[in-house]
């Protein structure tokens, strides 16, 4: 866990505090000032945090590629010529603020934004000295987020290109490219409650104790994001936490709802899924159904098997609903 950080380092402190004023202007359109740590780091090199709980970044193995991948946009998009990618490196160390310099003696002192617009000369005097390096308490940003986020569908889109884009683009068609219109699904919360004890266990769970794990999050999540109605009922659920947060519940939900229309994730939790997470009813005993494909503007029963999952019970097409 950590937050996105670049180090900018080049042959002379001039040249690096240039990039970092461009590199600073870029990220300030998007993440709020107090998030947008800035560093000098003793003798010739800038470092930009951009803090974890401001973004919505959450604990995973692959933040280092994540921000190696982001980073190298930022590259390209402002000509950036002295970003060092070392960093991303597993087990790659970071200095530490307010320590003191080997070389020049100076300390590593956040800046604020008039410090890092003077000149080289009066950010080295500045860190003669340590400063306070306190970092302002940080908040949840939705558009910050959002910023962020876009960087993760696209490194997973271009991930999966890279592989065979032929087979990419059979496999998920133009979801590459624009979101889906799916028929219109109308939310069944009765019928719902009444087929997953999982589900209404989660419920009143969270009226008793006014609390979910975040693995009952994501599997809320997962079933109640395909219409409007169950977007709402997973509100009223997420709303009975103490720790609801409109803003940072609608991103969490948005991400799952843009990752499904990529094609990079969102689907809905299987029941075997579920169970093995600890968030399912522990006894399914659900059958399987043959999966279902579209040709043209009609359904046909294909020979693969889908696992079998609470959504099935939570809607039904407003098409079928005209057949029927």
């Amino acid at each position: 866990m950590g937050s996105l950080y670049f180090d900018i380092d080049s042959e002379d402190g001039e040249t690096s505090l240039v990039e970092a004023r461009k590199l600073y202007s870029y990220l300030e359109e998007f993440i709020p000032a107090e998030a947008l740590i800035v560093y000098f780091t003793g003798k010739k090199g800038f470092h930009i945090e951009c803090e974890a709980i401001c973004l919505g970044i959450s604990p995973s193995n692959v933040l280092p590629n994540l921000y190696r991948y982001i980073a190298n946009k930022i590259k390209d998009d402002l000509k950036l010529n002295n970003l060092d990618f070392s960093v991303y490196d597993m087990r790659r160390m970071w200095r530490y603020p307010g320590t003191i310099h080997q070389d020049t003696g100076l300390y590593k002192n956040l800046l604020d934004k008039d410090i890092l617009f003077s000149d080289m000369s009066s950010i080295k005097k500045y860190c003669e000295k340590i400063r306070d390096n306190t970092i302002p308490e940080q908040l949840f940003s939705a558009k910050a987020a959002k910023w962020y986020l876009n960087f993760t569908y696209n490194m997973e889109i271009d991930k999966e290109r890279s592989k065979d884009f032929l087979d990419y683009f059979n496999k998920f068609g133009s979801k590459s490219f624009k979101e889906l219109s799916e028929f219109e699904k109308r939310f069944t919360k009765k019928e719902l409650l009444r087929n997953c004890p999982a589900i209404k266990r989660h419920v009143e769970e969270a009226k008793r104790t006014k609390t979910l794990s975040h693995e009952t999050r994501l599997f809320l999540c997962s079933i109640l994001t395909y219409s409007e109605e169950s977007i709402q009922f997973l509100y009223e659920i997420l709303s009975l936490c103490d720790d609801f947060n409109y803003e940072k519940s609608s991103s969490h939900i948005n991400d799952w709802i843009k990752r499904r229309q990529l094609g990079i994730g969102g689907r809905p939790y299987t029941c075997d899924r579920a169970n093995s997470a600890g968030v399912g009813c522990g006894d399914c005993n659900l059958e399987k159904k043959k999966k279902w494909i579209t040709i043209g503007d009609r359904y046909v029963e294909g020979s693969e098997e889908s696992m079998p999952s609470p959504v099935r019970f939570a809607y039904k097409n407003v098409k079928e609903q005209q057949n029927d």
